[in-house]
């Protein structure tokens, strides 16, 4: 048992240090994977044991070899062009179309794809670009690839593949961008030529840089940040928007940055995706998006507040319904009084006054113990201030005092994603689902502006089927 211990806690230690040192997640339900891991880097560092690895990771000062040989080993690097068939649409019919139409004065265009793997996805953009421009002589665009793994980056700049890579992509394209050599498919040197790729460690690599790595108009850096630890998340965010230009556009996996701070980056969520847009000044809540897109549960000043029906008194462990008349009339106008003062808190949230916004809260509260709302607020200034445990104990409340709440539901989901708890994750999101069906598909959904219960509906499959 002495030695079960032991090793049980040299792999906590690794699991922690390398979250700390390499910025990489290991899950605790992938003990089995990390211990092998663990002894295969044992064997390679020539070392004695897991406790002189931990002390390696936790004592060496440039990790960036070590990184690279975990990422290998930790992540599974899989591509394939045009994964994700609805980002490209949306790449292809919003994104792009705008970006052209902001730089068309100017004549350049600056695409970062980070983390890119074996080149499949710059060089989709690439194809993308072919398609849907019909005169690029006049047009400078910079399309640059990195990955932390060199053997992905020769790969990349050669341009070869095998039919592992076409799982989603149209025989015509295909046929129009490569040629067959053998047992594989050569692509075309007129779009190969058109991307730029070179190693880049995204933890460790100071950017934006003066070479080449700044003025970005979009960065896309998808399906690797549910491998990273939150923090390492959290700065390279934060790297990424000062590497974007002002209006610039960054693409994630899927909800990959729900429940970070966002500074400078303007949530714009549509059926397809979310995106995020840089924006001159930050803005700590982010305001509704237009109404063609779906604005992240964020909290919106109600436009006329009303007052809910009073909370059920069969749920376990609430007060006992009063047997006064005159009580009741008093919880009553307590609960249309919280309603009707909730939007001063959201406005002391939506500038930046998190104390004042959180202190409101607190009195809504302690007059209305059942109320909802201020729960709710109070919940995504937790997620603000990165304070996630009591994010989730406080949007667990919020569902509890109102089990209609799909705004929670779809925050706690992500909350969970973020964890790496993914069956809890599809439990939050299906019952949103769920509760999305049964309103009006035209009519509104609270906390997400003008957008449709149709169009959450549809983002929300997204994040249960994203490679559908």
């Amino acid at each position: 048992m002495d030695k079960l211990a032991s090793a049980e806690t040299l792999l906590k230690c690794s699991r922690n240090l390398i979250a700390s040192r390499i910025g990489l997640l290991v899950p605790e339900q992938d003990q089995a994977l990390l211990g092998k891991v663990v002894a295969e880097r044992v064997r390679a560092l020539n070392l004695a044991d897991a406790d002189e690895y931990c002390q390696f990771l936790a004592s060496a000062e440039d990790l960036r070899h070590e990184r690279e040989e975990l990422a290998v080993l930790l992540t599974t690097g899989e591509t394939y062009f045009f994964r994700d068939s609805g980002q490209y649409a949306l790449l292809r019919d919003g994104i792009l179309p705008e970006l052209l139409e902001r730089q068309k004065a100017l004549g350049t265009l600056r695409i970062w794809c980070a983390a890119c793997s074996s080149g499949e996805e710059a060089y989709s953009l690439a194809i993308l670009l072919d398609e849907s421009m019909s005169d690029r002589s006049q047009w400078n665009i910079s399309i640059l690839g990195t990955d932390i793994n060199r053997q992905a980056i020769a790969k990349a700049r050669q341009g070869i593949y095998t039919e592992w890579s076409f799982r989603n992509i149209s025989d015509e394209r295909r046929q129009r961008f490569f040629h067959r050599h053998k047992n594989t498919w050569v692509l075309d040197d007129a779009i190969r030529e058109r991307v730029t790729f070179r190693l880049g460690d995204l933890v460790a690599d100071e950017f934006p840089a003066p070479a080449d790595l700044h003025h970005m108009d979009l960065i896309l850096c998808r399906n690797t940040f549910i491998y990273m630890a939150p923090q390492a998340v959290s700065r390279i965010a934060d790297k990424f928007t000062e590497t974007l230009a002002d209006g610039g556009i960054l693409v994630t996996g899927h909800g990959e940055l729900y429940a970070h701070h966002l500074g400078k980056l303007r949530s714009r969520v549509f059926p397809e995706s979310i995106v995020y847009q840089k924006v001159a000044a930050p803005s700590v809540l982010p305001t509704p998006a237009p109404a063609a897109e779906i604005a992240r549960p964020i909290p919106t000043i109600p436009a006329a507040p009303t007052a809910p029906a009073a909370p059920s008194t069969a749920r376990p462990g609430t007060a006992a319904a009063p047997s006064q008349p005159s009580r009741r009339a008093t919880v009553e106008t307590s609960e249309e009084s919280a309603v009707a003062e909730i939007p001063t808190a959201w406005e002391y949230a939506n500038q930046g006054l998190w104390d004042k916004a959180a202190a409101s809260c607190g009195e809504l509260i302690a007059r209305n113990p059942l109320s909802a709302e201020p729960h709710y607020l109070l919940a995504l200034l937790a997620q603000e201030r990165e304070h996630f445990a009591e994010a989730k104990e406080l949007l667990k409340k919020t569902i509890y005092l109102d089990p209609s709440s799909i705004a929670a539901y779809l925050d706690l989901g992500d909350l969970y994603a973020r964890e790496g708890d993914r069956p809890r994750a599809g439990k939050m999101r299906r019952t949103a689902r769920d509760l999305l069906q049964v309103l009006p598909a035209d009519g509104p959904v609270r906390h997400y502006g003008a957008s449709t219960a149709n169009a959450v509906k549809q983002y929300v499959e997204h994040l249960l089927n994203p490679h559908d």
